[in-house]
């Protein structure tokens, strides 16, 4: 590092240290709250969207204890954050999750949207059973004003508002679902509702409605029979337990877990299919996203200012790197993307040998930079709710290689939406790829559907950081915001059929 960086950061580092300052003389102490976020799992596009929650929350001036997976690098005031990435690893050996997450075993065996659940089931588990998260959910001087918990698919963590006596917030990752909309209103109707992990876009056909129907009588019986028992027995053994040790009375796990007081989904129509939402559900998508650009470093600044024929940016995501493909399609992407005019950026996590002129391989990207750069043509994405957020954001067309999860919906929604294309992965997908690049890059329609749909994106009364923020303080004022909560929570399924009535007609 020359002595012009170091001074810069030495700048940096003085100028953020007066900000905090400052900020703690000019922000009223009556108004600081105290939130617990309860984001724990491994994966690196979950961890973003906790850090940001996090980052806002403090920026207002409130106090925040994390549980997370991935700690900053530095301790940041009015912050504490309780590591729990050994659980992490010790769930990733044992069920192989790399192994599962390779890309070039999903092309050959698929991927299995139960298995995922039944990592992050267990992951949750683990949590609850160490010994520090135990020593500090135990302590009765531990008191905060809300806690926001990440939901996916583990319904026991809503126990651990009822421990601090504070309203629960839901944050949903994904865009909306059955599931998860269930937990503050009801089952939304299947003939009109996609589910998460379906790749099917409304209107549906005939028989798409029963796919969808299946799904959710499916999964229903999944977590009914085999899901809820062990949820209840951890609910009952490991919160109550330290419920006890609070001096305190658990609820039941139902009406735990059909207590939020909101929910946070990361998306938005822009982006996913329209849902109709309780009063007490908003969409955030967007609040990762830094208002203000940060620079590219200086190469790759140089070379998408300098690329002739403009720039694609190609990123399988953290969840499949790119370096887990097999030989053969890493060579035969490499010799497809040689025959292009334009520069190639790929996120690539490791080495190769023979890299054509106009491909460059980046271990780490600066991806909400390399997509703000006017020079960039299209973006290649695994079709991720953070990378498709992001597109949008700066109006950039993609081309989708969905891999697992929500993935598959998303990029049905982005074909359907007409700002993208999806090609399906395969060891022989260069073909199609090829094709699909010609497409987007010669037809403007693609480039200017994303730019309209930009224009709608941003296009809202309040940014994603001041929503996320003013309904959580809204809660938190109004002691739960019992008056936004659905009555549908209250009406048992029998009475929404009208079935006592028609026991007592016939």
């Amino acid at each position: 590092m020359t002595n012009s960086q170091e001074l810069t950061e030495q700048l940096k580092e003085m100028a953020q240290k007066i900000f905090v300052i400052i900020f703690c003389f000019t922000v009223p102490l009556s108004e600081a709250l105290r939130f617990l976020v309860f984001v724990p799992v491994y994966t690196k596009s979950h961890s973003i969207l906790g850090h940001a929650l996090v980052d806002h929350l403090l920026a207002s001036g409130h106090e925040v204890v994390h549980i997370t997976s991935h700690p900053k690098r530095k301790p940041v005031p009015y912050l504490r954050e309780i590591n729990v990435l050994d659980i992490s690893m010790k769930i990733i050996s044992k069920y192989r999750t790399d192994d599962v997450l390779n890309i070039k075993n999903i092309v050959s065996k698929g991927s299995n949207p139960l298995f995922f659940i039944t990592v992050v089931h267990e992951m949750h588990k683990q949590v609850f059973e160490d010994p520090e998260i135990i020593e500090f959910f135990s302590d009765p001087n531990q008191k905060f004003d809300g806690v926001i918990v990440e939901w996916l698919f583990s319904n026991f963590v809503a126990g651990i508002a009822p421990l601090f006596k504070c309203p629960l917030i839901w944050l949903a990752t994904t865009q909306a679902h059955w599931q998860v909309l269930d937990l503050v209103d009801e089952i939304p109707n299947p003939a009109f509702s996609a589910d998460i992990f379906s790749s099917n876009i409304p209107p549906f056909s005939s028989w798409q409605r029963l796919e969808e129907l299946w799904a959710i009588v499916k999964r229903s019986i999944e977590f009914r029979y085999f899901i809820t028992p062990v949820e209840k027995e951890i609910f009952d053994s490991s919160l109550r337990k330290l419920a006890k040790k609070r001096g305190l009375t658990m609820p039941s796990y139902e009406e735990a877990i059909y207590n939020g007081s909101l929910l946070l989904i990361n998306s938005h129509p822009s982006i996913s299919q329209p849902y109709r939402l309780p009063q007490n559900a908003k969409y955030v998508a967007g609040f990762h996203i830094d208002a203000n650009v940060k620079p590219l470093p200086l190469d790759l600044q140089h070379l998408m200012d300098k690329a002739k024929y403009g720039v694609i940016y190609f990123s399988m995501g953290s969840h499949t790197p790119s370096v887990y493909m097999s030989d053969y399609m890493k060579n035969s992407l490499v010799i497809m993307f040689s025959k292009l005019r334009e520069t190639v950026i790929w996120k690539f996590e490791g080495d190769m040998q023979n890299i054509p002129d106009n491909v460059h391989l980046v271990k780490w990207a600066p991806q909400q930079s390399i997509l703000a750069h006017p020079n960039l043509k299209l973006f290649i994405t695994h079709g991720g709710q953070l990378s498709t957020t992001e597109a949008i954001h700066f109006g950039v067309p993609v081309i989708g290689i969905p891999t697992l999860g929500d993935q598959y919906i998303n990029m049905r929604t982005v074909t359907q939406k007409g700002f993208g294309v999806t090609v399906n992965l395969a060891e022989n997908m260069v073909t199609d790829l090829y094709k699909a690049i010609k497409e987007v890059s010669a037809n403007p329609t693609y480039k200017r559907k994303a730019k309209e749909l930009s224009k709608i994106y941003h296009d809202r009364p309040l940014s994603p950081k001041s929503e996320i923020l003013f309904w959580i303080e809204h809660v938190v004022k109004t002691k739960g915001a019992l008056h936004l909560r659905s009555p549908a929570l209250q009406v048992p399924l029998y009475k929404k059929l009208y079935v006592d009535l028609l026991v007592i007609e016939f």
